[in-house]
């Protein structure tokens, strides 16, 4: 929390940075956010693992903003923060199962409200910021039969979809690896991906 804070604290859009101190200050979703796991079974499925997650994704958007400058690096940090954030909302804490409001609403609307709800009580936040913002969360997704209610329109939000994919996938992958048997050179085929993936040689 405290490198993600510091992340934070470099945004240089004083309102945006408000935006995002919002959601890390707020009693009820910081410390929810701070244990919730990212997923209950497919990436990040452990305590915390949501933390581990968002981190790693604004680790990785800094060094692509580094990379290609065009990119609005407040922007990408604002969704690499705000991506998921709605699933401490959306899981309980032990991750066993979606909450009611996971159940009824799902994390994408959940994060839109909240940021709706706070960009409205900071002074002059500009409605296209807002919406900028607000897109980063409803197209990480991708495509829409991947519950993406948008697809991604700006560099920013294709950004911040790219490296959601590439930090899942490779929880993800890891994962599986863990439950192959040991000394197994390939995992089983019944998985999210429906085959077999080849397993790393681990160090003897």
């Amino acid at each position: 929390m405290d490198e993600i804070r510091a992340i934070v604290a470099a945004v240089k859009d004083s309102r945006l940075r408000a935006l995002l101190d919002s959601f890390l200050d707020d009693p009820e979703l910081g410390p929810a956010f701070a244990a919730a796991p990212a997923a209950k079974s497919i990436h990040h499925a452990h305590r915390g693992g949501l933390v581990d997650h968002t981190l790693s994704v604004m680790r990785l958007a800094q060094k692509i903003c580094d990379h290609y400058p065009q990119l609005d690096r407040d922007l990408v940090v604002a969704g690499a923060l705000l991506h998921d954030i709605g699933k401490a909302r959306e899981l309980t804490a032990a991750g066993e199962d979606y909450t009611d409001e996971g159940k009824l609403v799902g994390h994408l609307v959940l994060t839109c409200q909240l940021i709706h709800e706070k960009a409205s009580k900071i002074a002059d936040f500009p409605r296209e910021l807002e919406g900028l913002v607000t897109h980063l969360v409803v197209a990480h997704h991708g495509r829409r039969e991947y519950g993406s209610p948008k697809e991604p329109v700006t560099l920013e939000a294709m950004v911040v979809h790219a490296l959601d994919d590439l930090d899942t996938r490779i929880s993800s992958f890891g994962q599986l690896f863990e439950k192959a048997e040991p000394g197994a050179r390939w995992t089983d085929s019944r998985n999210i991906y429906g085959r077999q993936l080849l397993v790393p040689k681990r160090d003897k």
